[in-house]
């Protein structure tokens, strides 16, 4: 190999802090390139990574260069001091001590006095730790500032939050996306009428809506929706005119991985842009959250059918479910089952069942009260339109069948040796999910229609008998069992008997 093939290697970042005239990408360019005039290196070529971090080596230009040198193209790299090359010491000390004698490279960062053509520089080391210890203090700084910007209701991220665009004269500040912005309505909708947050995904994958994640890479996929995605659309409280930040944080600032933090940690300025639900939508679906999550069965894993709703009246603590056999519950005051020793409330109990039985007769004599004429054909016009899911159905089988045609075409293409063994399972896999998806979602279709095609009538409405956990958490705001035994229901609405 041709003797001083040199690279010069550029490089700039917000990483390090002020930008003077004397650091600039063209800076470097016209020094590196009278040094090597001077000292008769022959420049082969150069690479520059301007808006790149040092502390990542995942840089375009830095990986272009290595690979020049893996090609036995390049001998020796030449950058105007250490930092240039990087920020990381453990990644530069592998690369000085490790990467580039192997390769027989020299490497000269010019203004720190290393040539490792010469005699070693033992102050090397020390001007890598020292270079990683200030790309450290500006992270803290840049951090320091982006909260303070948080602080002042200003959005940083650079993706906003699905739902929502960057406002076009004002970077930091929110503005309703139209195209996704009623994906966000839709699934607030559907959670607060008692759809599950794994249902409402399905029902997103099925219907090809975009997942934020390609939405935001526009990469003309729809992908897969999961009961997380949903799941933090409905407890971001930006939804609601009121910007959450600070809701993760990097493990390092080496590391880009980053950590969901405590609802505590966040930081929520209330009305700083449109809101795409309303502030009552949102605490609803939140007070539902809270209380599917409580109290939750561990046998079964499914709430009580009253869980979180029940509290004790004399202290006002939240009754917490004790089995006594597989047909007998009863609800116990849990302030006093966790401290009975300390006099903190009684002993007393009900049974779960009776409790029920006088929240379904509470309701059944409310609703006398109500003209249930105009629910009823409510509850017709939404079935009729529920039993016409026909379309709906050939859509998905059309799905399905596309969906096996493809993964039949990879097989050919695997065995033909188009694709690797590698890219099949990839590919396929992704197939079959988006498979699995489909037929799940009509089996669920074809489950709905049998559910609802008997005729509703005035008695399966008003009955209560079958009254469901989210239809119930719509209905009663509170339950409070007395000493005595006594039951007080708190609804949602006015009591229509005054």
């Amino acid at each position: 190999m041709t003797d001083n093939l040199t690279a010069l290697y550029l490089r700039l970042s917000r990483d390090d802090g002020t930008v003077t005239e004397s650091e600039s990408i063209a800076n470097q360019r016209l020094f590196l390139t009278e040094y090597a005039a001077a000292n008769g290196l022959n420049v082969v070529r150069v690479f520059s990574d301007d808006g790149c971090s040092g502390l990542s080596f995942d840089r375009p230009d830095f990986k272009r260069m290595i690979q020049m040198i893996d090609d036995k193209k390049i001998n020796t790299v030449v950058t105007k001091d250490l930092s240039r090359l990087g920020r990381d010491y453990i990644e530069v000390g592998r690369y000085i001590d490790k990467y580039f004698p192997s390769r027989g490279v020299r490497y000269i960062a010019v203004n720190d006095g290393i040539d490792t053509a010469a005699r070693s520089d033992d102050m090397t080391p020390f001007r890598a730790v020292f270079n990683d210890m200030y790309a450290k203090d500006i992270s803290k700084k840049v951090r320091t500032a982006l909260t303070a910007k948080k602080l002042g209701g200003k959005f940083i991220g650079s993706q906003p939050p699905y739902g929502y665009r960057k406002d076009p004269n004002d970077k930091n500040h929110l503005v309703i996306d139209a195209e996704t912005a009623d994906i966000v309505r839709r699934i607030y909708r559907e959670f607060l009428a008692g759809e599950t947050i794994l249902g409402i995904a399905h029902k997103l994958s099925a219907d090809f809506v975009p997942t934020p994640s390609a939405h935001k890479a526009r990469c003309g996929l729809s992908g897969v929706w999961n009961d997380t995605a949903v799941r933090r659309i409905l407890t971001n409280p930006t939804y609601a005119g009121n910007l959450a930040q600070n809701m993760t944080r990097k493990v390092s600032y080496k590391v880009d991985k980053k950590v969901r933090l405590p609802r505590d940690e966040w930081i929520v300025i209330r009305g700083t842009h449109e809101p795409i639900v309303s502030q009552e939508d949102f605490d609803a679906a939140a007070d539902i959250l809270s209380r599917r999550s409580y109290n939750k069965t561990r046998r079964a894993g499914q709430p009580h059918l009253l869980s979180g709703l029940v509290f004790c009246k004399d202290c006002g603590g939240g009754m917490s479910f004790m089995r006594e056999s597989e047909t007998r519950t009863y609800l116990v005051c849990s302030r006093w089952r966790k401290n009975a020793r300390l006099g903190v409330c009684t002993s007393h109990s009900i049974r779960e069942s009776y409790v029920e039985n006088a929240v379904k007769e509470k309701l059944k004599e409310l609703i006398l009260s109500l003209d249930t004429s105009e629910i009823l054909t409510e509850a017709d016009a939404f079935l009729s339109g529920k039993n016409n899911g026909a379309k709906l159905a050939e859509s998905l089988a059309r799905k399905i069948e596309a969906c096996k045609n493809t993964a039949l075409s990879l097989y050919k293409d695997k065995a033909a040796g188009v694709i690797s063994a590698d890219e099949y399972a990839e590919l396929s896999g992704g197939i079959k999910a988006e498979r699995a998806i489909y037929e799940r979602r009509l089996e669920e279709l074809r489950l709905e229609n049998a559910r609802e095609t008997a005729h509703i009538t005035e008695d399966s409405i008003t009955s209560f008998e079958d009254i469901d956990r989210n239809a119930l958490l719509m209905l009663v705001d509170r339950i409070y069992i007395g000493m005595n035994k006594d039951i007080e229901i708190h609804f949602k609405f006015a009591d229509p008997n005054g």
